[in-house]
């Protein structure tokens, strides 16, 4: 089983940073560089050339070690406060929001270029804020904002080509441009954009940038799944890395080598980069980056059957991408936590965890699609704006022309003056009917291609899905059939896994059904869980069930999510009920009360001790569901006497 890597260097996006800094030659040594600037400070220079050092060791240490170029970072800071002086202190900002970046901590680094950018605009350094509008460009791509980093990006180019003289700055800014294109799957691009660098990179022999830039050529022909090409451009990367002592790449390298190497089934090999990407990861200390690492690791792991380690090891990496907000990589790990689950034979986390990919999956979608409606409007209102600029400047000339001739044709300037007047309204009533037609036709389109998008999603579920749970299903039956199984346990363990696959198929449908629909309305859950009722007494005779509902509630219209979630939770419920509590009567009573909906699921069942039972995953669910919908979930029950389920929900839900 291989997994496609979407971490390769996705927390890697080239700093402009390194052009406000004191450039690496070639082929010299960070780490020699650090010694004589540490010697250096020790011979106790004015206090001028100890801040600039300061600065200096900054920047040198974040290719190095993360936390040490914090260190100086601040001591640079005070120095240079210190001193007074501005143009240093700018640049001491902007070292120390470049570390911020490498070590993942992008709202820090955010931080810190604003406060160099406030510094610079205050002394009118324009080429420096142009500078940091690139390093802004860089954190937005880190965070999926990728329109953002586009123009950030393009705008700095239009700059430094315009005042000339800035190729290198023009070369890496085409660079970080190559790399949005990546992530944005636009391959022809991204490979376009960062083939120009790489070229002005060779000609000026500069090893370092080689460094960076061949590691991100190589990951785009990777992600193209091209691991010819990708394997070249990393040779030709570590080269260079290996020269410079670039540890923050060689990690970047090692691990996308590793995942080559896992993906060619070749382990051993992928452990041992792996390990050596890991103890390079370490000496940054970026939680970010060790997360993409224990990816790997996990798949690997997945690869080999070891799924009780690999789930221990991805729910680790959620908590670092929720923390750090990263809903790309959170998206990634919840499709892992899916299949892993379902080896385990967890239902409900198996469900829970698709339920969440859904969610997450829908809402990058939205968050997309709502900030290129935004872009688009903008557009069209600063078009509008200079249309009436026009307009405006058209209509002064002709009442100029006008006023010349009032002396001898009042009448007819009055008469012309009304009928301009008059289809100026007309006309501008015409574009405010325009307007609000084309903002309609907009609305309609964005919900047209998201229902579009839930079809085909509910069409590959009950096409691909569905038919491999109903294979699954009639292979087990052909099993039993086929076969005289004399033991017992084995075909209890067939038929379990038989009734397992025909709920999930249930399950299934039951998510279509939502998938499918903008709007559930009460009536439809009602029918719904009607129909899952029925099913039950067919199951359990022996048991009286009891449904009422509101007629209220008839008409009342919920979201497909609030809806699911709703039903899921009235299913878990009863489906305990019938598993757990050796009930004889079970009651589901749903009521309009003032301005929350009430729902009571009540059984005569056994019933338990709160207080001596630990929550299982099934509760745990049921209440994070009605907390999503931000209703209240209450549990009552003792020892004999059955057991209470209240659901206070918002009537708008």
């Amino acid at each position: 089983m291989h997994f496609p890597n979407p971490c390769f260097m996705k927390k890697g996006a080239l700093l402009l940073a390194l052009l406000m800094a004191p450039f690496l030659a070639a082929a010299q040594d960070v780490n020699q560089l650090i010694d004589g600037l540490k010697a250096e400070l020790s011979s106790k220079p004015d206090a001028k050339r100890t801040a600039t050092i300061y600065s200096d060791l900054t920047w040198y240490y974040t290719n190095v070690a993360i936390d040490s170029s914090l260190h100086y970072g601040a001591k640079a800071v005070a120095a240079s406060r210190k001193l007074g002086d501005s143009t240093l202190l700018a640049q001491v900002y902007s070292d120390v929001a470049a570390a911020y970046f490498r070590k993942g901590d992008f709202e820090s680094s955010k931080s810190n270029y604003l406060t160099a950018y406030k510094i610079r605009k205050a002394r009118k350094d324009y080429p420096g804020l142009a500078k940091i509008n690139i390093n802004l460009g860089s954190i937005y791509g880190s965070r999926q904002q990728y329109q953002s980093a586009v123009k950030a990006y393009l705008d700095a180019i239009e700059y430094f080509e315009k005042t000339g003289g800035n190729e290198l700055i023009v070369n890496v800014t085409k660079e970080n441009l190559g790399y949005i294109f990546r992530e944005m799957k636009n391959y022809p691009k991204a490979i376009a954009y960062i083939a120009q660098g790489i070229k002005y990179e060779e000609q000026n022999k500069l090893t370092d940038r080689l460094c960076i830039s061949c590691l991100n050529m190589g990951n785009v022909y990777l992600e193209m799944k091209d691991t010819l090409k990708a394997m070249q451009y990393y040779d030709k990367s570590m080269a260079a890395c290996k020269k410079t002592g670039d540890k923050k790449a060689l990690q970047s390298l090692h691990n996308n080598i590793g995942n080559i190497k896992a993906g060619q089934k070749k382990n051993a090999e992928a452990l041992q980069l792996y390990a050596e990407s890991q103890q390079e990861r370490e000496q940054f200390n970026s939680d970010l980056d060790k997360a993409s690492l224990k990816i790997s690791q996990a798949k690997l792991l997945i690869n080999t059957g070891k799924y009780q380690e690999a789930n221990q090891m991805l729910l680790d990496i959620k908590k670092v991408f929720e923390q750090q907000e990263s809903r790309g990589d959170l998206l990634y790990v919840y499709n892992l936590l899916v299949p892993v689950y379902a080896r385990l034979n967890q239902p409900d986390s198996t469900i829970l965890y698709a339920n969440k990919y859904a969610e997450l999956k829908e809402q990058l979608l939205n968050d997309n699609a709502l900030k290129q409606t935004a872009e688009l409007e903008a557009k069209y209102q600063t078009a509008k704006k200079e249309k009436l600029l026009l307009e405006k400047e058209a209509e002064s000339r002709a009442k100029t022309n006008l006023i010349v001739a009032i002396a001898t044709l009042a009448f007819f300037i009055a008469l012309v003056g009304l009928l301009i007047y008059r289809q100026q309204r007309i006309k501008n009533r015409q574009q405010q009917q325009e307007f609000q037609l084309k903002s309609a036709i907009a609305q309609i389109e964005t919900q047209n291609q998201l229902q579009e998008q839930r079809l085909a999603i509910s069409r590959d579920l009950h096409d691909n899905i569905g038919a491999q749970l109903t294979f699954i299903i009639s292979s087990v039956d052909n099993i039993k059939y086929a076969f005289d199984i004399g033991n017992a346990k084995l075909d209890n363990k067939l038929q379990s896994i038989s009734h397992f696959t025909q709920a999930t198929i249930v399950e299934l449908r039951d998510t279509i059904w939502a998938m499918n629909s903008n709007e559930i309305t009460f009536e439809d859950l009602r029918a719904r869980i009607l129909n899952f009722i029925e099913k039950a007494k067919d199951a359990r005779e022996e048991i009286d069930f009891r449904f009422t509902i509101d007629e209220q509630l008839g008409g009342l219209k919920l979201s497909s999510v609030s809806g699911m979630n709703i039903y899921r939770t009235i299913q878990e419920a009863v489906n305990n009920a019938i598993k757990y509590a050796e009930a004889t009567a079970i009651s589901i009573d749903v009521k309009l009360n003032e301005d929350r909906i009430a729902i009571d699921i009540t059984d005569n069942g056994i019933g338990f001790d709160l207080d001596k039972i630990e929550k299982g995953n099934g509760l745990i669910n049921m209440e994070k569901r009605i907390e999503d919908l931000g209703g209240i979930f209450s549990l009552r029950s003792e020892y004999k006497k059955g057991t209470t389920i209240l659901l206070l929900l918002p009537n708008h839900a």
